[in-house]
């Protein structure tokens, strides 16, 4: 393919990109200005406010002012006036994440590598600068630099994981060019562990999430009727809450890992203790439950189980059948023992899940308001220590155990 259409048609790409993520705003919005307020209001505040929220969706900190005569109308002290949303609407987010994955896996991308990452980010980044430097009417302050940086991370985040993502990936067969096979095998197979154990652990925080939105439903009606939003407000509210979805299942995540999220100050969700106060005005957190489970702590556990199936999962990529835990030390060397790769291969897998935990709690924790809505979300440290030591013993356990029956079938024999 030629260089040139290469280029125009990431450039395209790119712009296509934007302007879903924008037009997903801007739409709803564009309907309650017609709608609702008769083409009587300023439609460029309705384009402003999608370009906040976009931006929003890609962690971009948005810094509200408000006139003294609303903030004491709303009984806000006069520290309160001026406050930050800063949780990410994670569906916007995850959408430029996979674009840029399916822009990393063109087959125009393994010619032209250099030159699409470049034009990508180069794009993403430029036609942000000139739609926020140029917005005609600022609701809110936001920092150029963030919104510059923010969202061009994750196309390229989108595009990284497409570089080791798959059998033919690139960065797969640079790492298996240059590590020795044992290397290999427990870098491979911790990574394998690792992002395994993510993804059930995501996978099973969806569902979760999908159960309480299916027994929560009347609860989050009534929400809806309090807020009394009108046909056009139900619709961007709904979208709004769609934007966030992301977000509330990272936050069930850390429910299901243990340490749960805040809701506020003095405000905790977790599987071994929850304490509600007045939580944000969006209808979707009326699935939270007010009571913590009954055997809270067994929900804990899950994690490990998952974490153990995918130690018994990838035992073959570690240790051979042939082999036993420990061979003899006169020909094989410590960190060539069976045993010694299965604790690498565990210690690995458990640096992957909290590493990525620490991130996803990041992502989805900050401000959502003034006051006790100033902390919301998890804490970062605590997820990462509590899904560490999850994954990284199961995993172990995990190993060990498909090694040992394995070893026990070949002496059977």
């Amino acid at each position: 393919m030629n260089a040139r259409i290469v280029a125009l048609a990431t450039v395209l790409d790119v712009v296509v990109l934007m302007g879903l993520g924008l037009g997903f705003f801007f739409a709803p919005l564009t309907l309650i200005w017609a709608f609702d307020d008769g083409f009587s209001t300023d439609l460029l505040l309705s384009w402003v406010a999608s370009l906040d929220l976009w931006l929003l969706g890609h962690g971009v900190p948005l810094l509200f002012s408000l006139p003294p005569e609303l903030a004491d109308s709303l009984a806000l002290g006069s520290l309160s006036r001026e406050f930050t949303v800063d949780v990410a609407l994670l569906g916007i987010g995850l959408l430029s994440v996979l674009w840029g994955y399916r822009i990393g896996r063109r087959e125009s991308t393994v010619r032209y590598p250099l030159m699409v990452w470049t034009l990508a980010i180069a794009t993403m980044v430029g036609v942000t600068f000139v739609l926020v430097f140029f917005a005609p009417v600022q609701v809110v302050e936001i920092q150029l630099i963030d919104a510059l940086v923010r969202p061009a991370l994750f196309l390229a985040a989108g595009l990284v994981i497409a570089t080791w993502v798959g059998p033919d990936a690139t960065g797969r067969e640079i790492l298996r060019k240059k590590l020795p096979d044992q290397i290999f095998g427990v870098v491979r197979a911790g990574f394998a562990a690792g992002l395994g154990s993510v993804f059930a652990v995501l996978s099973l925080a969806a569902l979760l999430v999908a159960v309480l939105l299916v027994g929560s439903f009347s609860t989050v009606i009534s929400l809806y009727e309090a807020l009394q939003p009108g046909m056009f407000g139900i619709i961007a509210l709904s979208v709004a809450q769609l934007a966030l979805l992301p977000t509330i299942i990272i936050w069930a995540v850390t429910f299901v890992v243990g340490p749960g999220f805040s809701l506020g100050s003095g405000a905790i969700v977790s599987p071994l203790g929850t304490q509600l106060q007045t939580v944000p005005a969006l209808p979707i957190l009326g699935i939270i439950p007010t009571d913590p489970p009954a055997m809270g702590i067994v929900i804990v556990v899950i994690p490990v189980i998952i974490a153990f199936v995918a130690g018994l999962l990838i035992r073959s990529r570690v240790v051979s059948d042939r082999e036993s835990l420990w061979s003899d030390i006169a020909t094989t060397g410590f960190f060539a023992q069976p045993i010694t790769r299965i604790f690498c291969t565990a210690i690995l897998a458990g640096l992957i899940v909290a590493g990525a935990g620490a991130f996803l709690a990041e992502l989805v924790s900050g401000q959502m308001g003034p006051g006790r809505f100033s902390v919301l979300g998890p804490e970062a440290g605590s997820v990462a220590l509590w899904w560490g030591l999850e994954a990284g013993v199961g995993v172990f356990i995990g190993l060990l155990a498909g090694s040992l029956a394995r070893s026990r079938v070949g002496q059977g024999r």
